[in-house]
């Protein structure tokens, strides 16, 4: 009986070691990556500084020219979509940036799947703080995680759970040079040729802690004295609903951009590469208007 709990205890002692050496392996590479979208994400939240950020999902990673932007205002924009994530993860990300910096505007690109309404990929919602673990340090972040699932954030403390899917990725982004895309922002490619179906109308119901976030966003960006804009960025013969989004703008007095029907974009295929992202001519055309827009905004 004794050697078997001394062998559980070395069984113990020995994951415990495995499991804090792969966490402190994972805090290194995160922050002393070279390149690649690792290196994008830490110096983002942990130093640089920009005058316009955007923030959302894939849609605003492919959708914002921000070396357009940039040229054509005469202002550092920078691109800080990321696939598959929404007002949860920007959230989380303003945190961190608004502590080291103040951009003289926040721009959050809404996608109702991510930002409004409850979706069957969400997992409860998990699914959007999964590059947030990470961070779990940070007091705000922290927080974060434990008001989306208490669960995850005391996981969080695991490096073996902490970097359980992202570890080579950033063992890659270490050990290569990777180029870093410019301002964030990465173009698509090719044009969609082909009538897309189209997808069924089901009720949607809100979703409470997007709303809520929706409502800390601004609340953020209020405090820290940053302008904060929503905008809807063009889709294909859209047809999403933005009515809770722009009740709470009215409410809150934030301005909304709405082009996610604009005549002029969305609908046109060869602005598309499929039916939700535009390709690299749809996004300078976009962010022609957006341009427009910024210009007016900030004088």
């Amino acid at each position: 009986m004794r050697r078997f709990l001394l062998s559980v205890l070395v069984f113990f002692a020995a994951v415990t070691v495995i499991d804090l050496g792969v966490g402190l392996a994972g805090d290194y590479l995160r922050t002393h990556s070279k390149g690649g979208r690792t290196k994008a994400l830490e110096d983002l939240v942990s130093k640089d500084t920009h005058d316009v950020l955007i923030l959302g999902s894939s849609r605003a990673l492919h959708h914002y020219d921000t070396p357009f932007l940039s040229d054509t205002l005469g202002l550092d924009v920078y691109n800080a979509g990321q696939k598959g994530h929404g007002i949860i993860f920007a959230d989380g990300i303003l945190e961190m940036a608004l502590k080291h910096g103040k951009p003289r505007l926040v721009l959050v690109d809404i996608e109702p799947a991510f930002d409004i309404y409850v979706s069957p990929e969400d997992n409860a919602d998990k699914r959007y703080i999964s590059l947030l673990k990470s961070y779990y340090r940070d007091p705000d972040v922290g927080n974060l995680l434990k008001d989306v699932s208490q669960e995850e954030w005391l996981k969080a403390h695991s490096g073996m759970f902490r970097y359980n899917t992202c570890f080579l990725t950033m063992l890659a982004d270490y050990l290569v040079k990777k180029e870093t895309p410019r301002d964030g922002y990465v173009p698509l490619h090719g044009v969609m040729t082909t009538e897309p179906p189209v997808p069924d109308s089901p009720k949607k119901s809100l979703d409470s802690l997007k709303i809520k976030y929706l409502r800390r966003i601004i609340s953020l960006s209020r405090s820290a004295g940053v302008p904060l804009v929503f905008a809807a960025s063009p889709k294909y013969a859209s047809q999403d609903d933005f009515t809770p989004l722009k009740e709470l703008c009215k409410e809150e007095n934030i301005p909304f951009w709405d082009y996610h029907d604009c005549q002029q974009i969305a609908l046109h295929k060869e602005f598309f590469q499929e039916a939700v992202h535009l390709n690299a001519d749809g996004a300078r055309a976009y962010s022609r208007l957006v341009a427009n827009d910024i210009r007016a905004l900030i004088k």
